[in-house]
């Protein structure tokens, strides 16, 4: 397994901290806001659980992303596969990961993937592969993180888009830490 310094320089850091948590109370009001309407939208909900839980974990509040997240599970259980579910999963999988939950991460992260395959969200699918790569680095699980990241940059290369960069940074990135790793 990686060393924690590993893991943090693949981690993903907000450019800009004081805008993130501007954002973050945003999405706090929102969240009250729909969780006050009378029949509360869950549409509303998750959609708000899901954008204030993944920016909690980015601002390192992976604790209470989770709680938020675990809390709305239920929720997110109910619906019908729709893309926010795949965006929800891939945010509660990015939180247990960075908790060190990473046997309940991958199961998670696998859900997001799954759903948005099947139902063609590609945007979410390179994401949820993306976030998984970081996590299978993480438990050391290089070959598979290879193909995660792989697998994002051509969902990603097809989209076109500044994130493909992101990908092809991970994969440099994997690349020397396996040229680093003793050889058994």
């Amino acid at each position: 397994m990686p060393p924690a310094p590993v893991a943090e320089f693949m981690r993903f850091t907000a450019p800009d901290p004081a805008a993130l948590a501007q954002r973050i109370e945003e999405a706090r009001q929102r969240l009250a806001q729909a969780q006050a309407q009378v029949r509360g939208d869950a549409v509303a909900i998750l959609d708000s659980v899901t954008d204030l839980g993944g920016m909690l974990t980015t601002a390192r509040g992976e604790a209470e992303a989770l709680a938020l997240l675990r809390e709305h599970q239920p929720l997110a259980e109910a619906q019908a596969p729709v893309e926010l579910l795949a965006w929800y999963w891939n945010a509660l999988a990015t939180a247990l990961q960075y908790l060190g939950e990473r046997a309940q991460a991958d199961v998670y992260f696998e859900k997001a993937v799954a759903l948005a395959r099947d139902g063609g969200w590609q945007r979410i699918e390179a994401m949820a592969l993306h976030h998984w790569g970081r996590s299978l680095v993480e438990e050391g699980r290089m070959e598979e993180a290879q193909r995660c990241f792989s697998q994002a940059l051509v969902i990603r290369e097809a989209l076109g888009g500044p994130l493909q960069e992101s990908s092809r940074k991970a994969l440099a990135t994997l690349a020397q830490l396996r040229s680093a790793r003793p050889q058994p």
